[in-house]
């Protein structure tokens, strides 16, 4: 009997496996059945012990294939027999088939799935591409911006690749110009030389600047520029040097408005001329262009300065402005430019006066200098058209940056008046951004870099802002003043103020006008109107160009001039024989020998249109 050495079950003699564990058992050395049986076990060899078979190694010159078997040439050498656990014996060699078989299985599984996995990671990048493609609308992807902030770090395979793609597009793209007064400066050699001429200024939206220029070739004729660009660097009083931010450069045509103060000589010496001078005038009033901004006065001269139209852009109004106008007395164009320059210089924007007259100055209070010098003040250029005259008024017009013509005809006055309006639309406003702790009325130094495909200039400039009428509220639409002041003391007051002297066109507009100056305790107050001489009546008309259908005049009144023979030409309404009517006076009622009743009893009221 023998025992299982590793679970001690009992076994038969001669097992070689425990029928419980199934582990192999040795037999004994003596008296063994191996022993005993040796000559009946064809495949038992004669030994004292037993030994593991010997495992013999391929040549060195074979390597075994990674799928199949080995080549015919080769003979697989003898194998001894190994014992399995069933308890039977196989032939080494059939064992290293079976296990070539299974590799060249598990290598073969092994292939799929590498193929598998293959597949589905083709068919994962393909969808990735057909949705990029669905987000770019199936075209190209748009370049970034190379000047895009974009944080380090964050990209993802894709944002590189478009990033490189960008870079390399952005390489073939053309470099954006320097537009700075260097880069500009620079240039303006490449180009034809034009001149820059300053016109004027205005500050009422400081620290916006604008700056109205022309620009001019060689021969003195204005060139337009084509997308232009401009850099400026400004030195305003005691400060530095720099360049500034330009917000915009436009020519004027279409785009902003200019205001003409249009001054007319209506003296006795006209009075063969006047039908065809209110016809060139009717139709260069109507050929304005209102939508962007044009706008007009009237202002006529005779032995005195009278508002026929105030700045509008009703052609109406303007055209009865020109209409009212009637040949007499003498010739003050000094007084009526120095009026229109003054008016003209408190207009915002671009602005300009055009006079017209057939002689020279005989009655004016003020000089041609005088009148320079207040046009170079307010930047204010003046135009001036002379008929049948010898006189030359080039001295005002090339000192103001304005131009003289002398025509044959009124007729040719038209031509002229074209070539007035086409030089002022034809100007240049360049509006840029100035220090806003300076004091906008300082003087100002500017370098001007100008530049387009074709013309190039650099220039400098220097003007001095002045101040311009502001838009102001008021409260009523009408607003009386209890003063001791002149007819054209009051005019100028209420149009400062962003009004008029009070033009009466109804019974209920008098009503008011009348109580209002009661309740002001006044008896003579300053109206927006004259008094002129037709034929041998006199007649009335207002300042703004209103009808003057609506009258109530005091008996015998207007007279047109005082008991004394003096002229009365404004319209005053006053208060006697316990009545409010009309009667015209002189300008200044306070220094009347013998008259002391209108001190501390007069007074104006203006009317402001826009309430």
């Amino acid at each position: 009997m023998m025992f299982c050495e590793k679970c001690g079950a009992p076994m038969q003699d001669g097992s070689f496996f425990c029928e419980r564990c199934g582990s192999r058992v040795m037999p004994p050395q003596n008296n063994s059945p191996f022993q005993q049986d040796q000559a009946a076990n064809p495949f038992s060899q004669p030994q004292q012990n037993y030994q593991q078979p010997v495992q013999h190694q391929q040549p060195a010159q074979y390597q075994q294939p990674m799928y199949g078997y080995p080549p015919p040439q080769y003979q697989q050498p003898y194998q001894e027999p190994y014992y399995q656990d069933s308890g039977t014996f196989v032939n080494s060699a059939d064992s290293n088939k079976k296990s070539n078989t299974a590799i060249i299985i598990a290598l073969t599984a092994l292939t799929a799935i590498i193929l598998t996995l293959c597949v589905v990671l083709l068919l994962i990048m393909t969808k990735d591409s057909d949705e990029s493609d669905k987000d770019g609308g199936g075209s190209k992807r748009t370049s970034r911006s190379v000047s895009e902030n974009i944080s380090p770090g964050s990209k993802d395979e894709d944002e590189q690749t478009t990033e490189n793609e960008d870079l390399i597009e952005a390489e073939t793209l053309p470099a954006e110009p320097d537009n700075s007064y260097e880069g500009i400066a620079k240039r303006t050699s490449e180009r034809k030389k034009v001149n820059i001429n300053y016109v004027s200024s205005d500050v009422s939206d400081y620290p916006n600047v604008k700056v109205y220029f022309t620009v001019e070739d060689e021969q003195g004729d204005t060139v337009d520029l084509s997308s232009p660009n401009v850099a400026v660097k400004e030195k305003v009083t005691g400060g530095a040097e720099l360049e500034r931010e330009v917000k915009s450069v436009e020519q004027l045509k279409g785009r902003e408005g200019v205001s003409f103060d249009i001054v007319a000589d209506k003296s006795g010496s006209m009075r063969n001329d006047m039908d065809a001078m209110q016809r060139v005038m009717g139709q260069f009033v109507d050929a304005l262009d209102y939508q962007s901004g044009d706008r007009a006065e009237l202002i006529a001269f005779d032995s005195f300065v009278m508002y026929m139209c105030t700045y509008t852009s009703d052609t109406a109004l303007l055209k009865n402005g020109i209409n009212n106008m009637e040949p007499y007395g003498e010739t003050a164009l000094y007084d009526a430019l120095y009026e229109g320059v003054n008016n003209a210089g408190a207009q915002r924007g671009a602005r300009c006066v055009i006079g017209f007259t057939d002689g020279s100055d005989n009655q004016s209070s003020h000089t041609s200098q005088e009148v320079i010098d207040l046009a170079n003040f307010y930047s204010v250029p003046i135009f001036i058209i002379g008929s049948g005259s010898s006189y030359d008024y080039t001295n005002i017009t090339s000192a103001t940056g304005g131009q003289y013509w002398n025509i044959n005809s009124i007729n040719d006055m038209s031509q002229v008046l074209d070539q007035i309006y086409s030089q002022e639309k034809d100007m240049y406003c360049m509006e840029y951004v100035s220090d806003g702790s300076a004091d906008k009325f300082a003087s100002r130094d500017l370098e001007l870099a100008v530049e387009d495909d074709s013309y190039g200039a650099i220039t400098r400039m220097t003007f001095t802002p002045t101040e311009t009428l502001k838009k102001q509220s008021h409260a009523s639409r009408y607003e009386v003043v209890k003063a001791d002041v002149t007819w054209e003391e009051a005019n100028a007051e209420c149009i400062k103020r962003g009004g008029h002297l009070i033009t009466i066109t109804s019974e209920d507009e008098m009503a008011k006008a009348s109580k209002l100056a009661q309740d002001a305790d006044l008896k003579y107050v300053w109206m927006g109107g004259y008094t002129s001489i037709r034929g041998s009546s006199a007649f009335g008309h207002w300042i703004t160009g209103e009808s003057f259908s609506y009258q109530k005049w005091y008996p015998g009144e207007p007279s047109r001039n005082d008991k004394d023979g003096e002229s009365e030409m404004y319209l005053m309404l006053w208060h006697v024989t316990d009545d409010w009517t009309w009667n015209d006076q002189r300008n200044d009622v306070f220094h009347i020998p013998g008259l002391t009743y209108f001190s501390g009893s007069t007074g104006y009221i203006c009317e402001y249109e826009d309430q």
